[in-house]
């Protein structure tokens, strides 16, 4: 009878015990960091990129939000080319943030069109 009792208590902090569904790499802490003190946004933004890089090459799913967190992190510096191609690879890995996606695209598309047309 205590053995039928104690199996599920054993099998519940098994399971809690068991690594997450994806890999973060670090990503929590990196990103309190940068917003504690915002000159770590270059170690957040390298520590994504090394990471994201370890994944594609490990052939391992890309957690949710890396792709779509660099990307803002490159629009941000200005480079509204990168930013496109990473939210482009989010939507791609999860299909659940089309909508988001599409309309960031949509509006780096915008003001790159309306910067074009005020520098003629």
């Amino acid at each position: 009878m205590r053995f039928l009792l104690m199996v599920p208590l054993v099998l519940t902090l098994v399971g809690c015990a068991a690594p997450g569904l994806y890999q973060w790499g670090g990503y929590d802490q990196a990103l309190y960091a940068a917003y504690k003190d915002p000159t770590k946004m270059a170690e957040l933004q390298l520590k994504l990129e090394t990471h994201i890089a370890a994944m594609e090459a490990a052939k391992l799913k890309v957690a949710p939000g890396l792709y779509a967190e660099l990307g803002t992190l490159y629009l941000q510096g200005g480079a509204a080319e990168k930013a496109t191609n990473l939210y482009a690879r989010e939507r791609a890995a999860w299909p659940e943030s089309k909508g988001l996606m599409t309309t960031m695209i949509q509006n780096i598309e915008r003001r790159q069109q309306a910067k074009k047309e005020a520098q003629k």
